[in-house]
């Protein structure tokens, strides 16, 4: 699998939110380019600190099936 290139707005962050639906994406290994677009051009997206899969689900954020 090969990592996608982050949208600059999300440069220096692996994983993401989406707001809307309380789903975190994995930048590392997401292969759906449309998803993390979407959630970019949308400004609906969340970042964690620190930048952990633990954190996210902290806040109640559920693993994306397309990128775990």
């Amino acid at each position: 699998m090969v990592a996608m290139e982050s949208p600059k707005e999300l440069e220096g962050h692996r994983f993401v939110g989406d707001k809307r639906i309380q789903r975190v994406h994995d930048l590392e290994s997401c292969t759906h380019r449309d998803a993390i677009d979407g959630i970019s051009a949308s400004r609906t997206y969340a970042t964690f600190g620190p930048d952990e899969l633990r954190e996210a689900r902290n806040r109640g954020y559920k693993p994306a099936a397309c990128c775990f």
